[in-house]
């Protein structure tokens, strides 16, 4: 009664059927089937369980733990059986570290909401998966990394979908090859040149030039006048940032050709074996221009915030748990759902129909950060 621990005593006679022989008990309707407490004691814990902890439910409660596991399993097979999202028009799919393991995150970048999780990122999970989504035709994007199993598991199962290399996993690469050249360079500074940006260069080199401050444009001079390599290795980190910059694909194109080209014959190893990488991608990286919406941020926003959900549910809980605390949290669910139009004589009207693109993963963000998700 208003979450607090309330034990009940029932004398439940049971009768013998002197005709049949048999034993009978009077039905309470109250009661749960399968365990030692009431229905709207199990409803309750039904509503809460993927919001909390197990423990405090248990406390708050006065049921075992094991009991609230039990709740909470029977529920997640029914949301598995009942729930379904729309099938996203642009998906994007990457790996999360989640419970000891890498796990496939699937996700609606039209509407920054998490799609399915799987729980493995192998072949063996990713096609069934692609081979029994509903209405697969409708994909018509996929963005992930460079990791080939991916392309190798929808490409047979999704008819109309072309993969693009996200910007994020792009330009990621070409920071790593900064921190090599820095790493590389770092260890010529002299003493006091070291002292003044030597805890500071790692973010300094990473910065974007319009985001450095006054004194970090100060350490930067140092930098050109006393580690000129590294300063070099900074500006074709940058001139490879702006390819990005690029109104369409010719252009960026062309701009790629020209940063390859001016790349020296000795040194900066790392961004020629980075311009070897885009070659052998280079297909999928410059369909980048052919998206309808570049959906750069959506994707690193969306990525972003899941490691934040996994640093906040990894402690302790088993992968099937947090999958259903990520896909089930009802408060997220809400944000992003709508109506379902439909086409009817030629006009628009929307039908009673409601869908949902799956948790919004701003909102899992902000309730994961709250605690909710413990």
């Amino acid at each position: 009664m208003q979450m607090q621990p309330v034990r009940l005593e029932i004398a439940r006679p049971r009768y013998h059927c002197k005709a049949c022989g048999k034993i009978l008990t009077p039905e309470l309707p109250f009661l749960d089937e399968k365990r030692r407490a009431t229905k709207r004691l199990v409803d309750a814990i039904r509503a809460r369980c993927l919001a909390t902890t197990f423990r405090a439910m248990a406390e708050q409660t006065g049921l075992a733990v094991n009991t609230i596991k039990n709740i909470a399993q029977d529920l997640i097979d029914e949301l598995g059986r009942t729930v379904r999202y729309e099938t996203p028009v642009i998906m994007g799919i990457d790996e999360l570290m989640l419970a000891g393991d890498y796990r496939c995150v699937i996700t609606n970048l039209a509407t920054n909401n998490v799609f399915e999780m799987l729980e493995f990122r192998t072949q063996d999970y990713l096609k069934p998966f692609f081979e029994k989504l509903p209405d697969r035709e409708r994909v018509e994007w996929v963005c992930s990394d460079m990791w080939r199993p991916f392309k190798r598991s929808f490409g047979e199962y999704l008819p109309n979908a072309k993969l693009v290399v996200d910007k994020f996993h792009v330009v990621k690469m070409v920071s790593e090859a900064l921190e090599e050249e820095r790493k590389k360079y770092q260890v010529t500074l002299a003493k006091d040149e070291r002292l003044h940006i030597k805890k500071s260069i790692r973010w300094l080199t990473l910065k974007r030039p319009a985001t450095l401050t006054p004194k970090e444009q100060d350490a930067l001079a140092i930098v050109r006048s006393s580690t000129p390599e590294l300063a070099i290795a900074y500006d074709f980190k940058e001139s490879f940032f702006r390819i990005y910059d690029e109104p369409d694909k010719a252009s960026a194109m062309r701009a790629f050709a020209l940063w390859e080209q001016s790349i020296p014959k000795k040194g900066l190893d790392q961004f020629r074996s980075l311009a070897k990488t885009v070659h052998n991608h280079y297909e999928d990286i410059f369909a980048y221009w052919d998206l309808p919406n570049q959906i750069s941020n959506a994707y690193t926003e969306g990525l972003n915030g899941l490691v934040k959900i996994s640093n906040r549910l990894g402690r302790g809980y088993s992968y099937e748990i947090i999958r259903a605390k990520t896909l089930y949290a009802k408060h997220a669910r809400k944000v992003g759902s709508g109506i379902l139009l439909t086409e009817a004589k030629g006009t628009t009207k929307a039908t009673s129909q409601t869908i949902e693109y799956g948790p919004h993963i701003p909102t899992l963000v902000e309730i994961a950060e709250s605690g909710g998700l413990d």
